[in-house]
C-alpha cells in the first residue's frame, strides 16, 4: 500500500492495455469506512500462478504523471489518454465510471476526501486493481469493495504484488459492479494535500473461467465431420490422442461442425473448446461407432455329404450359414478372417445363404451357394 515516488501505472491486460483508474472520494464515514475495508484485507504475496501467468507478462503499458502542472493543463475533454475524476465522487452513488482502456487520475482534497469509482465485471474472472502516486503527500490507499461494503463470495481477494511504486491487487470477481475506493493513509497525521500531488487508479479484467466441457454428438467411421455444442465463439478442437484431426469455430449460438478424416470404429477422439481469453474446458470424449457393414463372405464349395461350410470374411465377424430363413449353424471368423460352421449334411441343389456380423452388430449382404453332388 503506500505508493510513493513519481507515478507509474501499468497498464493490465490480455490482449491490450487494460488498465482504467478507479477512485473513491469520501469525507468523515465514508473515510472511516474505506479504511476500516482496507485495513480487513489481509496482506498476502498474490499466488505464484497468478503472479507468473500471462496475465502479468502481458503489463503492457506506463502512465506517468509527474506533476500538477500537466493535471492542470490537460482535462477528460482534451486527453484521451486519463480518465479524470469528477467530484463529488465520494459515494456509492455518485461513483464516478472507470474504464479498462484508461487509468482514472485523481486528487485526495480535501482533508479525508474518499474518491469512489465504479468498475463492471463483465463474466466471472480475475479482477485487476492497481494503485500508485507522484506525491510524497500521499500514503496511498485503495480496495475494491462491493456496494455498500457488502462482503461474501463475489468479490474474493487473492493478494497483491509491489513494484517500482505500482502495487496491483487481484480479485477473484463474479459477474457485477464493483467500486475501487481510495484515500489518503496519513489523513489522521498531516493535512498537506496540494493540487500538485496526484494519484492513479487502474482497473483490468482477465477472463480465468474455463468453458463449459463441450457437448459431441455420435461419430461413425463413415463420418467426415464432427458436430456438436460448445461455448459460443469459442475454438474447438477434435485430436486422436495427440495427433489434431481439426478445428473450427463455434458459432454465436455454440453449435460446432469440425471438418475430420474418416477415423477407425473404436477409435477415441477428444474434443476439448477454447474462449477468446485463452481459457481451455476439459475435454469430452467420443469413441467412434462402426456402422460399416462387413463385406460379402467368400463361400467355398460344399457338397452333399459335407457337414462344415467353409470360407472367408471379415476377421473376428460371426458367419450364419441358412437354408432360407432357417439357421443350420454359425461360428466366429478368425483373426485372419477364415471360418468352418458346422451344419448338417443337405441335399443336392439346396441353396444356402452366408452372412457375416461384426461385433457393432452390422450384418454384410447375403453370399449365396448352391449344394453340389459329391
Amino acid at each position: 500500500m503506500r505508493n510513493k515516488g513519481i507515478l507509474s501505472l501499468v497498464a493490465v491486460g490480455l490482449f491490450a492495455s487494460s488498465l482504467s483508474v478507479g477512485t473513491v472520494k469520501a469525507e468523515g464515514n465514508e473515510n472511516v469506512l474505506m479504511k476500516k475495508a482496507i485495513e480487513g484485507q489481509v496482506e498476502k504475496p498474490l499466488p505464484k500462478s497468478l503472479v507468473n501467468s500471462k496475465t502479468f507478462n502481458q503489463l503492457e503499458k506506463e502512465v506517468e504523471v509527474k506533476g500538477s502542472k500537466k493535471m492542470s493543463r490537460m482535462s477528460s475533454s482534451s486527453s484521451d489518454d486519463y480518465i479524470f475524476e469528477s467530484e463529488n465522487n465520494n459515494d456509492f452513488n455518485s461513483a464516478d465510471s472507470s474504464s479498462y482502456k484508461k487509468p482514472t487520475i485523481g486528487q485526495l482534497l480535501p482533508l479525508y476526501d474518499v474518491d469512489i469509482h465504479k468498475v463492471v465485471v463483465p463474466s466471472s474472472g480475475l479482477l485487476l486493481v492497481a494503485g500508485a502516486t507522484d506525491s510524497y503527500n500521499i500514503d496511498l490507499g485503495f480496495v475494491a469493495v462491493q456496494k455498500d461494503y457488502v462482503n461474501n463470495s463475489n468479490l474474493e481477494y487473492l493478494g497483491s504484488e509491489y513494484e517500482d511504486g505500482v502495487e496491483v491487487q487481484a480479485y477473484q470477481a463474479k459477474k457485477g459492479t464493483y467500486y475501487v475506493g481510495a484515500f489518503d493513509y496519513d489523513n489522521d497525521y498531516i493535512d498537506n494535500n496540494t493540487e500538485d500531488d496526484l494519484y492513479a487508479i487502474a482497473t483490468g479484467f482477465v477472463d480465468t473461467v474455463k468453458p463449459s466441457k463441450p457437448t459431441v454428438y455420435k461419430v461413425d467411421n463413415n463420418d467426415k465431420v464432427v458436430t456438436g455444442k460448445a461455448e459460443a465463439s469459442s475454438t474447438v478442437t477434435v485430436k486422436s490422442g495427440s495427433k489434431v484431426l481439426g478445428s473450427a469455430k463455434a458459432t454465436s449460438k455454440g453449435t460446432f461442425s469440425i471438418k475430420i478424416a474418416v477415423q477407425k470404429a473404436g477409435t477415441k477422439l477428444t474434443i476439448t473448446a477454447k474462449d477468446s481469453a485463452g481459457n481451455v474446458s476439459s475435454s469430452a470424449s467420443v469413441t467412434v461407432v462402426d456402422v460399416v457393414a462387413p463385406r460379402k463372405p467368400t463361400v467355398y464349395k460344399v457338397d452333399d455329404n459335407d457337414k462344415v461350410v467353409k470360407g472367408k470374411a471379415e476377421a473376428n465377424s460371426t458367419v450364419t450359414v441358412k437354408v432360407g430363413s432357417k439357421s443350420l449353424g454359425s461360428a466366429k471368423a478368425s483373426s485372419k478372417g477364415s471360418y468352418s460352421v458346422k451344419i448338417k449334411a443337405q441335399k443336392k441343389g439346396t441353396t444356402l445363404s452366408i452372412t457375416a456380423k461384426d461385433k457393432a452388430g452390422n450384418t454384410s449382404s447375403k453370399a449365396t451357394t448352391k449344394v453340389v453332388k459329391h
